[in-house]
Protein backbone atom coordinates (compact mmCIF):
# COMPACT_ATOMS: atom_id res chain seq x y z
CA UNK A 1 0.00 0.00 0.00
CA UNK A 2 2.58 2.86 1.19
CA UNK A 3 5.25 1.79 -1.80
CA UNK A 4 1.85 1.90 -4.01
CA UNK A 5 1.08 5.56 -3.01
CA UNK A 6 4.78 6.22 -3.25
CA UNK A 7 5.14 5.92 -6.97
CA UNK A 8 1.87 7.33 -7.59
CA UNK A 9 2.78 10.74 -5.66
CA UNK A 10 6.44 10.59 -7.66
CA UNK A 11 4.22 11.11 -10.44
CA UNK A 12 3.53 14.56 -9.44
CA UNK A 13 5.70 17.42 -10.80
CA UNK A 14 6.82 20.06 -8.83
CA UNK A 15 8.39 23.63 -10.41
CA UNK A 16 9.86 26.58 -9.27
CA UNK A 17 10.10 30.09 -11.25
CA UNK A 18 9.44 28.22 -14.30
CA UNK A 19 12.03 25.79 -13.31
CA UNK A 20 11.62 22.05 -12.47
CA UNK A 21 11.61 21.59 -8.37
CA UNK A 22 12.87 18.42 -7.00
CA UNK A 23 11.13 17.17 -3.94
CA UNK A 24 11.37 13.87 -2.22
CA UNK A 25 8.66 11.50 -2.68
CA UNK A 26 7.97 10.46 0.65
CA UNK A 27 6.25 13.55 1.06
CA UNK A 28 2.62 13.17 1.44
CA UNK A 29 0.38 16.39 1.92
CA UNK A 30 0.38 19.55 -0.16
CA UNK A 31 1.11 21.13 3.48
CA UNK A 32 4.49 19.08 3.51
CA UNK A 33 4.78 20.23 0.29
CA UNK A 34 4.82 23.87 0.85
CA UNK A 35 6.82 23.54 4.29
CA UNK A 36 9.14 21.51 2.40
CA UNK A 37 9.97 23.90 -0.96
CA UNK A 38 9.54 27.38 1.70
CA UNK A 39 12.46 25.28 3.82
CA UNK A 40 14.85 23.81 1.49
CA UNK A 41 14.22 25.18 -2.21
CA UNK A 42 13.59 28.80 -2.10
CA UNK A 43 16.68 31.53 -2.98
CA UNK A 44 17.95 33.19 0.49
CA UNK A 45 15.72 36.29 0.74
CA UNK A 46 13.08 35.08 -1.32
CA UNK A 47 8.99 34.58 -0.39
CA UNK A 48 6.10 32.57 -2.76
CA UNK A 49 3.85 35.08 -3.98
CA UNK A 50 1.99 32.49 -6.34
CA UNK A 51 0.83 28.67 -6.16
CA UNK A 52 -0.96 27.60 -9.36
CA UNK A 53 -2.05 23.82 -8.82
CA UNK A 54 -3.20 22.03 -12.17
CA UNK A 55 -3.84 25.47 -13.62
CA UNK A 56 -5.66 26.48 -10.69
CA UNK A 57 -3.90 29.76 -9.07
CA UNK A 58 -4.78 29.09 -5.13
CA UNK A 59 -5.38 31.89 -2.81
CA UNK A 60 -4.43 31.67 0.54
CA UNK A 61 -8.02 30.73 1.67
CA UNK A 62 -7.40 27.99 -0.36
CA UNK A 63 -3.93 27.18 0.64
CA UNK A 64 -5.48 26.88 4.24
CA UNK A 65 -8.63 24.43 3.16
CA UNK A 66 -6.85 21.87 0.58
CA UNK A 67 -3.66 21.69 3.13
CA UNK A 68 -4.05 17.74 3.80
CA UNK A 69 -4.68 17.47 -0.14
CA UNK A 70 -2.94 14.39 -0.62
CA UNK A 71 -0.23 14.76 -3.55
CA UNK A 72 -1.50 11.87 -5.41
CA UNK A 73 -4.63 13.91 -6.33
CA UNK A 74 -2.20 16.55 -7.77
CA UNK A 75 -0.33 16.70 -10.98
CA UNK A 76 1.57 19.60 -10.98
CA UNK A 77 2.25 22.33 -8.18
CA UNK A 78 3.47 25.85 -10.02
CA UNK A 79 5.27 27.66 -6.98
CA UNK A 80 6.60 31.49 -7.68
CA UNK A 81 8.91 33.76 -5.61
CA UNK A 82 10.18 37.13 -5.42
CA UNK A 83 13.14 38.93 -3.44
CA UNK A 84 11.40 39.99 -0.04
CA UNK A 85 13.18 43.65 -1.25
CA UNK A 86 11.22 43.66 -4.66
CA UNK A 87 7.90 43.24 -2.65
CA UNK A 88 8.68 45.58 -0.12
CA UNK A 89 9.58 47.96 -2.73
CA UNK A 90 6.76 47.37 -5.01
CA UNK A 91 3.89 47.90 -2.23
CA UNK A 92 6.03 51.12 -1.05
CA UNK A 93 5.83 52.49 -4.91
CA UNK A 94 1.94 51.70 -4.40
CA UNK A 95 1.84 53.70 -1.27
CA UNK A 96 3.56 57.09 -2.53
CA UNK A 97 0.36 57.32 -4.40
CA UNK A 98 -2.57 55.63 -2.39
CA UNK A 99 -1.80 57.36 0.88
CA UNK A 100 -1.85 60.41 -0.07
CA UNK A 101 -4.87 59.82 -2.02
CA UNK A 102 -6.11 58.35 1.82
CA UNK A 103 -5.38 61.65 3.53
CA UNK A 104 -7.91 63.08 0.80
CA UNK A 105 -10.71 60.37 1.21
CA UNK A 106 -10.23 60.62 5.20
CA UNK A 107 -11.70 64.50 4.90
CA UNK A 108 -14.29 63.60 2.16
CA UNK A 109 -15.40 60.72 4.62
CA UNK A 110 -15.57 63.47 7.56
CA UNK A 111 -17.55 65.68 5.91
CA UNK A 112 -20.33 63.01 4.76
CA UNK A 113 -20.39 61.71 8.34
CA UNK A 114 -21.31 65.15 9.56
CA UNK A 115 -24.04 65.71 7.28
CA UNK A 116 -26.93 63.76 5.35
CA UNK A 117 -25.01 61.37 3.83
CA UNK A 118 -23.70 59.94 6.82
CA UNK A 119 -23.88 55.78 5.44
CA UNK A 120 -22.13 57.09 2.39
CA UNK A 121 -19.60 58.30 4.84
CA UNK A 122 -19.29 55.07 6.55
CA UNK A 123 -19.21 52.93 3.45
CA UNK A 124 -16.21 55.19 2.57
CA UNK A 125 -14.61 54.60 6.27
CA UNK A 126 -14.36 50.63 5.90
CA UNK A 127 -12.54 51.33 2.39
CA UNK A 128 -9.89 53.15 4.36
CA UNK A 129 -9.70 51.51 7.10
CA UNK A 130 -8.82 48.64 4.74
CA UNK A 131 -6.57 50.87 3.57
CA UNK A 132 -5.04 51.76 6.79
CA UNK A 133 -4.78 48.18 7.94
CA UNK A 134 -2.63 47.26 4.79
CA UNK A 135 0.00 50.18 5.24
CA UNK A 136 0.67 49.60 8.66
CA UNK A 137 1.22 45.85 7.66
CA UNK A 138 3.41 46.80 4.97
CA UNK A 139 5.28 49.25 7.24
CA UNK A 140 5.61 46.66 10.22
CA UNK A 141 6.89 43.99 7.83
CA UNK A 142 9.41 46.35 6.10
CA UNK A 143 10.76 47.62 9.83
CA UNK A 144 10.95 43.97 10.63
CA UNK A 145 12.85 43.14 7.78
CA UNK A 146 15.08 45.97 7.30
CA UNK A 147 15.77 47.25 10.95
CA UNK A 148 17.44 43.63 11.67
CA UNK A 149 20.39 44.47 9.40
CA UNK A 150 20.44 48.30 9.03
CA UNK A 151 20.11 50.20 12.72
CA UNK A 152 19.76 53.64 10.93
CA UNK A 153 16.99 51.82 8.78
CA UNK A 154 14.56 53.80 10.96
CA UNK A 155 16.52 57.01 11.22
CA UNK A 156 15.64 59.70 8.38
CA UNK A 157 18.30 61.15 5.90
CA UNK A 158 19.12 64.90 6.69
CA UNK A 159 17.64 67.14 4.03
CA UNK A 160 15.42 64.09 2.55
CA UNK A 161 12.75 64.41 5.02
CA UNK A 162 9.38 64.62 2.80
CA UNK A 163 7.63 63.78 -0.47
CA UNK A 164 9.16 67.19 -2.73
CA UNK A 165 12.85 66.47 -1.64
CA UNK A 166 12.70 63.04 -2.90
CA UNK A 167 12.18 61.70 -6.59
CA UNK A 168 11.87 57.82 -5.62
CA UNK A 169 13.33 57.11 -9.18
CA UNK A 170 16.54 58.88 -8.89
CA UNK A 171 19.74 57.70 -8.20
CA UNK A 172 19.91 56.98 -4.04
CA UNK A 173 23.72 58.24 -4.16
CA UNK A 174 22.42 61.21 -2.22
CA UNK A 175 20.72 59.16 0.35
CA UNK A 176 23.51 56.48 0.82
CA UNK A 177 26.22 59.91 1.79
CA UNK A 178 23.42 61.77 3.84
CA UNK A 179 24.16 61.99 7.49
CA UNK A 180 21.02 60.55 10.09
CA UNK A 181 18.65 62.76 11.75
CA UNK A 182 16.35 61.69 14.02
CA UNK A 183 13.77 58.68 13.66
CA UNK A 184 11.15 58.73 11.00
CA UNK A 185 8.06 59.78 12.28
CA UNK A 186 5.97 57.05 10.34
CA UNK A 187 6.99 54.21 13.07
CA UNK A 188 6.16 56.00 16.11
CA UNK A 189 2.83 57.12 14.12
CA UNK A 190 1.88 53.46 14.19
CA UNK A 191 1.67 53.13 17.39
CA UNK A 192 -0.57 55.80 18.37
CA UNK A 193 -2.79 54.95 15.68
CA UNK A 194 -3.83 51.67 17.46
CA UNK A 195 -5.04 53.72 20.26
CA UNK A 196 -7.07 56.46 17.97
CA UNK A 197 -8.90 53.68 15.72
CA UNK A 198 -10.19 52.22 19.24
CA UNK A 199 -11.27 55.49 19.83
CA UNK A 200 -12.78 55.41 16.61
CA UNK A 201 -14.64 51.99 17.12
CA UNK A 202 -15.80 53.15 20.42
CA UNK A 203 -17.43 56.29 19.00
CA UNK A 204 -19.20 54.39 16.36
CA UNK A 205 -20.29 51.93 18.61
CA UNK A 206 -21.76 54.99 20.62
CA UNK A 207 -23.66 55.87 16.98
CA UNK A 208 -21.50 59.10 17.97
CA UNK A 209 -20.93 59.99 14.29
CA UNK A 210 -20.19 63.71 15.53
CA UNK A 211 -17.10 62.36 17.46
CA UNK A 212 -16.42 59.52 14.89
CA UNK A 213 -16.10 63.09 11.80
CA UNK A 214 -13.54 64.29 14.97
CA UNK A 215 -11.30 61.63 15.48
CA UNK A 216 -10.95 61.03 11.43
CA UNK A 217 -10.19 64.73 10.79
CA UNK A 218 -8.57 66.05 13.42
CA UNK A 219 -6.45 62.50 14.66
CA UNK A 220 -6.19 60.11 11.85
CA UNK A 221 -6.04 62.07 9.40
CA UNK A 222 -3.01 63.93 10.26
CA UNK A 223 -1.30 60.81 10.67
CA UNK A 224 -1.91 59.82 7.43
CA UNK A 225 -0.57 62.89 6.04
CA UNK A 226 3.37 62.36 7.85
CA UNK A 227 2.78 58.74 6.29
CA UNK A 228 2.61 60.63 2.85
CA UNK A 229 5.21 62.62 3.18
CA UNK A 230 7.97 60.07 4.45
CA UNK A 231 6.78 57.02 2.17
CA UNK A 232 9.31 58.13 -0.56
CA UNK A 233 12.11 58.01 1.92
CA UNK A 234 11.30 54.65 3.31
CA UNK A 235 10.96 53.48 -1.11
CA UNK A 236 14.53 55.33 -1.77
CA UNK A 237 15.92 53.08 1.71
CA UNK A 238 14.22 50.09 0.61
CA UNK A 239 15.51 50.56 -3.26
CA UNK A 240 19.01 51.46 -2.12
CA UNK A 241 19.10 47.77 -0.13
CA UNK A 242 17.91 46.40 -3.38
CA UNK A 243 20.11 47.82 -5.13
CA UNK A 244 23.23 46.56 -3.02
CA UNK A 245 21.79 42.94 -2.14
Amino acid sequence: MGSAATAIASTMKTSLNSRPCDVPDQLGTFEQLMSFVESNRLPPGHVITRIVVDGDEWDEVAESQRASSPLTEIELVEFYSVRTIDLAREGLEDATQLIPALADDLLETAALLRGDDFQDGLGVLYECIELLDWYVNLVTAVDIIFSRNDPEFRLSPTGLEGADSLDPDADFEALSNAESGPELKTFAAIDNLREKLLAMEEAQKNNDLLLLADLIEYEIQPIVKLWASEAPVLLAKVSREGGTA
